[in-house]
């Protein structure tokens, strides 16, 4: 959903805007806190998947996606791949509340455009504190000169909207609230064919397995009673689809024994294309920080924009 595009579109969406505008200037995967080692703890462990696998499946994914929205934060590994844009990216975001994220993020696109801006900056560092966002640019020379110089740029995507160029981007404003890996798995619980296929390994991490597929349909005919979800819930998951132009979407979900996910992995079909991903966690609930860069080494695309 859009939390899987925040950061393909801010890196998309900065190297198009500074592409003008140069044109015109020149760890472990599980729940932190989780039991400590040895037989006793392994064996309560064992015991709370057991205890796990003998609820319904939609049961345990609603069990989730509560313990997942209070936690409130989690380091991430991150592969997605768009239609014409591949995105890796390792980090910590918050969710929830007012998003934070500090992530190192490589992509790679077929836009040649696009393409040529990425490939020239390298590993990227993103921080993002709320809606504001940030991205080192300093291995791109023709990106850093038409920043004036300076290594980071900064965008308010709250301000984007005001840019005609930019304006398709205007939706990622919402990523706070769209940020919630609790809320993501809403489309599960919306589809019909949710059920668990096993106890494994995975990451290194005992877990179960659970699959499920879920249409646009799917999702219109979806009611409180059955997926558990609130009418809100629902209405929000429909018009994420939309925007998102996802018709089919199937899901694997790893849960660890604190009944927190330790992979999602996706395939959507959407109008664009299909998108895939595979994204893990650990760390639930450490701290995160999303420092801005100093003042005197940002320049502000939005400005820079309008100044063209």
């Amino acid at each position: 959903m859009q939390y899987k595009r925040g950061i393909s579109g801010f890196a998309a969406m900065a190297a198009l805007a500074l592409a003008g505008t140069a044109c015109s200037s020149s760890g472990t995967t599980g729940a932190a806190g989780s039991p400590g080692s040895g037989p006793a703890a392994a064996g309560a462990r064992a015991d709370a998947l057991t205890v796990l696998a003998k609820m319904p499946a939609p049961q345990v994914v609603a069990k989730t996606t509560q313990a997942v929205s209070a936690k409130q934060t989690v380091k991430v590994h991150m592969a997605v791949k768009l239609p014409s844009m591949n995105e890796t990216a390792d980090g910590a975001i918050s969710y929830g509340g007012a998003v934070k994220a500090d992530l190192s993020v490589s992509m790679a696109s077929d836009n040649p455009q696009v393409g040529s801006q990425l490939a020239a900056m390298g590993q990227m560092e993103m921080r993002m504190d709320s809606a504001v966002a940030y991205l080192n640019v300093g291995k791109n020379a023709e990106l850093k000169s038409a920043l004036g110089g300076k290594a980071w740029m900064k965008v308010d995507f709250a301000e984007i909207a005001t840019i005609p160029e930019l304006k398709s981007f205007s939706f990622m404003k919402d990523l706070a609230k769209n940020n919630d890996p609790g809320a993501q798995l809403h489309a599960l619980l919306a589809s019909p064919d949710l059920k668990m296929v096993g106890t494994e390994e995975h990451n290194g991490v005992q877990a179960l397995h659970y699959v499920g597929d879920v249409s646009a349909d799917d999702v219109v005919k979806a009611t409180t009673a059955a997926s558990g979800l609130t009418q809100a819930d629902l209405d929000a998951l429909n018009t994420t689809m939309k925007q998102g132009g996802v018709t089919k979407a199937t899901y694997d979900l790893w849960i660890d024994a604190d009944g927190l996910p330790v992979t999602v992995k996706f395939s959507e079909d959407t109008n664009a294309g299909t998108v895939s991903g595979d994204i893990s966690y650990s760390a639930w609930g450490t701290p995160v920080t999303a420092t801005a860069p100093p003042a005197d080494q940002t320049a502000d695309v939005v400005n820079l924009m309008h100044g063209q």
